[in-house]
C-alpha cells in the first residue's frame, strides 16, 4: 500500500531549533494538518529529505538546465562519502556554477535538514500563509516536501 507524507524542514540544512521551538512547531503543525500522529525527527548531521516517487527532475538553480540523475547521484555519493553531507557544495555541469545540493531545484521539492516534522497521510495541506507561521519558530524560511512511497 502506498502512502503520502507531508514533511516540513528549515531551509537552512544545519539549523536545529531549541526544544521549546520544536514543541511549538510540532503543536502548530499538528493543528494545521489536523493530524495527531506528528513525528519530529532530529539528526546529528544533515540528511537528505526526499519526495520519494514524486521526484521528477532536478534543475540548476542558476540557468534552469535539467541535471542528469547520473550526475546528481554521483554528487550525492561524493558529498556523503567525503563529508557525511557536512559539505553540500557542488559545481553544476551545465553552467559551471558553484551551489549547494540543498539549493538545486528539485521537482517535487526536497532538501537537506537536521530537523523535520512529518505527518503521514494528513487531512490538510499547508498554504503559503500557514508556512509563514513556522518562520519565527524555526528561525527562517521552511520548505514543504510531499513524499510518496
Amino acid at each position: 500500500m502506498s502512502e503520502n507524507f507531508l514533511r516540513l524542514i528549515p531551509t537552512d540544512p544545519w539549523y536545529m531549533p531549541t526544544p521549546a521551538a520544536q514543541d511549538q512547531a510540532s503543536t502548530l503543525f499538528a493543528s494545521l494538518v489536523q493530524e495527531e500522529g506528528i513525528q519530529a525527527y532530529m539528526t546529528e548531521d544533515a540528511s537528505f529529505v526526499d519526495p520519494g516517487s514524486n521526484l521528477k527532475r532536478i534543475l540548476c538553480p542558476r540557468c534552469g538546465a535539467v541535471l542528469s540523475m547520473e550526475w546528481w547521484v554521483q554528487a550525492m555519493d561524493r558529498a556523503y562519502t567525503d563529508t557525511q553531507f557536512r559539505n553540500l557544495d557542488v559545481m553544476v555541469p551545465c553552467c559551471e556554477t558553484r551551489c549547494s545540493l540543498n539549493d538545486l531545484r528539485y521537482e517535487w521539492p526536497a532538501g537537506f535538514a537536521r530537523f523535520l516534522l512529518e505527518a503521514r497521510s494528513p487531512e490538510n495541506d499547508l498554504t503559503e500563509e500557514q508556512l509563514a507561521l513556522f518562520e519565527p519558530l524555526l528561525d527562517g524560511r521552511v520548505r514543504k516536501i510531499w513524499a510518496h512511497y
